[in-house]
């Protein structure tokens, strides 16, 4: 800072010598280049750590995806297994079933094939 001298009334102040003036500004110079780089160091590291997250759960997400998508394709084998028609003719309850001993078939008006009941 500049020291203020008052003489005959009059506020005047202190002269600096140019060294000082530059030792001054490279110093303000140095500071301000330390403060741009550690800004642009934190921004990029929060950048590259969001990055490595949202990385790391799309792939979580990815291997569930996975998981479902065969656990759905066993469940629909299992469930054409299940409707095969030689799995529904071979099953306990289809044996045990008896067929009905007269079948009574009814037309609608609309149609001419009969309807089995």
């Amino acid at each position: 800072m500049e020291e203020i001298v008052k003489r005959r009334g009059k506020s005047i102040p202190t002269r600096t010598t140019l060294s000082e003036e530059i030792k001054k500004s490279i110093f303000m110079l140095f500071f301000a280049l330390l403060a741009i780089i550690i800004m642009v160091s934190i921004v990029y590291l929060l950048n590259s750590s969001q990055t490595n997250q949202k990385g790391y759960s799309l792939k979580e997400e990815q291997i569930k995806k996975n998981n479902l998508i065969e656990q759905s394709d066993d469940l629909v084998s299992k469930i054409i297994q299940a409707e095969s028609s030689q799995s529904i003719a071979g099953s306990d309850q289809v044996r045990q079933m008896v067929e009905p001993q007269n079948t009574i078939y009814m037309y609608t008006e609309k149609s001419t094939t009969p309807k089995k009941k």
